[in-house]
């Protein structure tokens, strides 16, 4: 009980610093830009503060907090005014002689105990509230995941778009020296020239592509922004060291930790403590019910010693009979939800196991990939400045292709290190860590 409280407290923090901006009108958040250059931890900000799925799942937890309540009230007290305007022939008299014989009360009704049944009930809305919490979780992990995802996927694509203008450059140039040529000295011929200005209109079309990929990037991150149409010119490369010297962790180290603390898991555990509470509920449909009334009534005719002012009233009901066979047929029915829950959850931990390996696996080939780009980018700027020393000295040098090919070694390291990031990233989600990203903040 007290884990569940935090937990309502930890959602109760978040709903407040995450969805406050909700209640702001159009006019009120249109005073809001994204801030230039745009920083990771101010996307990741920003993201979790208006993005309607977030939204959807923190409108479930109320929903579920709300089912709780309900269940609560059933053992309130109920209170109203009874009024029977009433003529009446009494039977001891031959005659029959309407009588005014009216009444007026105040009652009072309050449930005692079911037995156990509303305990029962009030213990799946608190586990239906776990999962949703727990649900919670997983969408805010994978949102930030694609936010991160999407910011990088922007720089990445301008990455894309300097080396693509490098070999565009590269190609105009030597189309337009051999068309020149051709033309001045006739040293190419048709045929040559046609080549060169194919594989310069390939190269175009390439370079085109990627600054429409730009855009394209920019546009998906505004959406999981919740900004739709505020695209981002600058963004900030964030500080990845978080993540350059940690040790991939063995397998069976981490799995039972991914186990005991994913949320994905969480939510299915209390989906099925949910389900084994609701078979309780139902086989406790016929279950006896203690109640109490109190009743204080005023009558037009109290010569009767039977009319009493103040009558206290208790009772229990207890069914004998169900002909129906309404209760059999609902604990089938719970215990079969039951079994569907807990294979659920078996299954979802069967891919908890998956998900672990596999990032583990990534992991590790990811560490080679980094060194590896590492060594290429470090041989392609040595490249570079040799070709840059003998263009220098008038000599015959391959500059353009060196520049280029500079430019596409940093765009694969680039890469590389967003992928071990992201690697990271989904690790932590699983193990319930901090974001590394922003943990300085």
């Amino acid at each position: 009980m007290m884990a569940t409280g935090r937990m309502s407290i930890l959602c109760v923090a978040l709903s407040s610093l995450l969805f406050s901006p909700l209640v702001l009108g159009d006019e009120e958040r249109s005073h809001l830009p994204l801030p230039e250059p745009l920083t990771l931890s101010d996307a990741l900000l920003i993201g979790t503060q208006s993005y309607p799925e977030l939204a959807v799942a923190q409108n479930q937890i109320a929903a579920a907090e709300i089912s709780l309540g309900k269940v609560d009230a059933s053992y309130g007290v109920n209170a109203f005014v009874e009024l029977q305007p009433r003529l009446s022939s009494r039977a001891a008299t031959d005659a029959v002689d309407f009588q005014d014989d009216s009444r007026y009360g105040l009652v009072i009704r309050k449930r005692l105990t079911d037995f156990g049944r509303t305990k029962s009930r009030k213990e799946a809305a608190q586990s239906d509230i776990a999962a949703s919490q727990a649900r919670f979780v997983t969408r805010l992990d994978r949102h930030r995941l694609e936010i991160i995802r999407s910011f990088f996927a922007v720089i990445l694509a301008d990455h894309a778009y300097r080396a693509r203008n490098e070999r565009l450059a590269i190609a105009y140039f030597r189309y337009s020296r051999m068309a020149e040529r051709r033309d001045r000295f006739e040293q190419f011929s048709d045929l040559e020239v046609a080549k060169q200005e194919a594989a310069y209109r390939k190269v175009y079309v390439a370079r085109h592509r990627a600054d429409l990929e730009r855009r394209q990037r920019r546009h998906a991150l505004a959406l999981k922004l919740g900004r739709p149409g505020e695209l981002s010119s600058d963004l900030v490369v964030p500080d990845l060291s978080a993540y350059r010297d940690r040790e991939v962790p063995e397998y069976n180290d981490i799995i039972d930790e991914a186990i005991a603390t994913s949320s994905i898991l969480k939510a299915h555990r209390a989906n099925v403590a949910s389900a084994q509470a609701k078979v309780s509920i139902a086989q406790k449909l016929n279950s006896p019910v203690l109640s109490a009334d109190f009743e204080a009534r005023e009558y037009h005719d109290s010569s009767f010693s039977s009319r009493d002012r103040y009558r206290l009233n208790f009772k229990f009901i207890m069914p004998l009979l169900d002909g129906t066979h309404v209760r059999d047929t609902e604990v089938a029915l719970a215990e079969n939800a039951l079994a569907q829950k807990q294979a659920e959850l078996l299954m979802a931990e069967y891919g908890v196991r998956q998900d672990a390996l596999s990032l583990i696996s990534d992991l590790l080939v990811n560490r080679a990939a980094i060194v590896a780009a590492e060594a290429d980018e470090n041989y392609r700027s040595y490249y570079q400045d040799r070709s840059r020393a003998m263009y220098e000295m008038e000599m015959r040098s391959d500059l353009g292709d060196a520049q280029a090919a500079a430019a596409e070694a940093m765009l694969e390291a680039a890469r590389v290190d967003f992928e071990q990031a992201l690697l990271w990233t989904e690790l932590d989600a699983l193990l319930a860590r901090p974001l590394a990203l922003t943990e300085d903040d």
